[in-house]
């Protein structure tokens, strides 16, 4: 019998080997590669023909070519993908995107191993499938099977991971907002806009006050220009604001404008964020991107993050919006009546991403209403 193919694809090079070494340690015939970004992953697919893919969720969510690259993954190979992240509520975006399965990262201070044994079981139910739908599959199952790790005695089996159901927006009166207070307090805010933003967010920053959590913008703006108008801002803001980069950590108090010309993302460090900001291809026709910053505060921020889709051209922002609120995020976006543009906003509040649509004037009250978590 063959040995396995598998191919594992994680950011981080790091996590990688320590992937490899534990699928290594956990099957008899097993043939393994790596790799950490995305051109190379879509080389490697080619040359390597993997049999299974095992996919950190985080790359599997940045996109190339204006789509996902869990979907491009999907489209281009017939090798299921196996799954994993940081956050339990993102099965369903995984596994909406062809993902044989997900399964939930444990925390850095919690035991590894319950994990790894699970990803190998995984691995070997998508090779099963795959062999068991080619002619005489079910006797290659059977032989399969002798090298296949065992499922532990021991293993609880993982709770089921309830669907989220896409909430119906509210249109809320001037007069009275309706704020969804819970015990879980806001720990990153992010902002997307464009056209009309940077009038937008001159009048809402000036307004907040700390503390504050830290806030990251996408505004579609060109370079040089991203930097003068964080200095403006700066000068007429109770917060710090600075233009973001690359390996910022992220603090409380300062807000952070995507470079132009840059995706801006976040991710985990040292129980905080930190800045990722490096040239990528435009997103629905624009860098930086509001979805590419809201897909990545989805997965490494979750129920602890507060979105905010501006005034804007197009629909950038809208299925980002959509992730975090799936993951558990408070969103809110502007109304059509305030917007210099009805686009952005419209187009997330369309699909169910925004929770909360709100005129502009009320939006810095309403920021600080989320954050101040009184639990009213």
């Amino acid at each position: 019998m063959a040995m396995i193919r598998v191919l594992v694809m994680e950011p981080s090079a790091m996590a990688r080997d320590t992937v490899l070494a534990e699928i290594r340690k956990r099957f008899q015939d097993v043939t393994l590669a790596g790799v950490s970004e995305i051109d190379e992953a879509i080389l490697k697919i080619r040359l390597f023909r993997p049999d299974v893919i095992v996919l950190n969720l985080f790359m599997g969510i940045q996109q190339t070519d204006n789509q996902m690259f869990l979907s491009i993954i999907v489209h281009m190979t017939h090798a299921p993908v196996v799954s994993y992240g940081m956050l339990a509520k993102t099965r369903s975006c995984a596994e909406s995107m062809g993902a044989f399965s997900y399964l939930a990262k444990p925390k850095a201070d919690e035991d590894k191993t319950a994990f790894f044994d699970e990803l190998a079981l995984s691995i070997a139910k998508a090779y099963e499938q795959k062999v068991a739908s080619r002619p005489g599959g079910a006797s290659q199952v059977a032989e399969l099977k002798k090298t296949f790790p065992a499922a532990p005695q021991t293993q609880a089996k993982p709770a089921a991971v309830p669907a989220v159901k896409r909430k119906k927006p509210v249109i809320v009166p001037v007069e009275q907002p309706a704020i969804r207070h819970t015990n879980v307090p806001i720990r990153i805010i992010a902002i997307g806009s464009s056209t009309g933003g940077t009038k937008a967010l001159s009048d809402i920053l000036p307004q907040l006050r700390p503390p504050l959590p830290p806030i990251v913008i996408a505004q579609h703006i060109p370079p040089v220009f991203s930097e003068r108008l964080a200095e403006r801002l700066d000068n007429e803001c109770h917060l710090t604001v600075k233009e973001g980069a690359d390996g910022d950590i992220v603090r409380s108090n300062t807000v952070y404008i995507a470079p132009g010309h840059k995706h801006m993302t976040v991710k985990r460090i040292d129980g905080g964020f930190q800045l990722v900001c490096q040239p990528g291809r435009p997103v629905h026709g624009v860098c930086p991107s509001a979805d590419v910053l809201f897909h990545s505060v989805a997965q490494t921020a979750g129920d602890t993050a507060l979105g905010v889709i501006l005034t804007g051209m197009g629909r950038d922002g809208a299925e980002g919006l959509l992730d975090m609120l799936r993951c558990g995020a408070r969103t809110i976006g502007q109304d059509k009546q305030s917007s210099v543009v009805y686009g952005m906003p419209k187009a997330a509040f369309d699909i169910g991403a925004v929770e909360l649509q709100i005129p502009l004037e009320k939006m810095a009250r309403t920021i600080q209403d989320y954050c101040r978590n009184d639990g009213r």
